[in-house]
């Protein structure tokens, strides 16, 4: 009895394995970015939600009439006390922090209520670059509403 039964040859498998490799070479890079755009997603989510949230700060503060720059009075929102400037979430942890609800890995990083030129970094702390991977809140003043600027490049 002769059997027709015929196996891969090694030059065969050799071949599929070098097209397996080539693929994961390729594949790889494009699965390493998925965090890195996460990081980056999660970021831009906190800047609307930042905005947002001084936005509906600042209409509680005009109703309550504490939108002068010159001083910086509280507002009560829920249970949180928030510090204010112009009306708006001071850039400190006890401004935008605070009126900020926020689960994921994020640190506040410095905080200035005093004058027109405070700012606070929110930074992603499990980032390559922490520091290149933030959010920058700029004071309110009297000619504008505060800014939101978002760096991504170490994310």
């Amino acid at each position: 009895m002769e059997s027709n039964v015929r196996g891969f040859t090694l030059i065969e498998l050799i071949i599929v394995i070098v097209v397996l490799g080539i693929l994961a070479v390729i594949a790889a890079p494009k699965f390493l970015d998925i965090s890195a755009d996460a990081r980056i997603a999660s970021l831009e989510a906190l800047k609307g939600n930042m905005r947002s949230a001084s936005d509906l700060v600042n209409y509680k503060a005009r109703i309550e009439n504490k939108t002068d720059c010159s001083t910086d009075p509280t507002i009560d929102v829920g249970t949180e006390t928030i510090t204010l400037r112009c009306g708006y979430p001071c850039p400190h942890p006890s401004g935008i922090a605070r009126a900020v609800a926020t689960d994921d890995p994020f640190e506040w990083i410095g905080g200035n209520c005093g004058g027109q030129l405070g700012a606070i970094d929110v930074r992603i702390s499990n980032a390559p670059d922490p520091a290149n991977c933030k959010i920058r809140y700029t004071s309110a003043r009297e000619d504008r509403a505060p800014t939101f600027i978002a760096t991504t490049d170490g994310c």
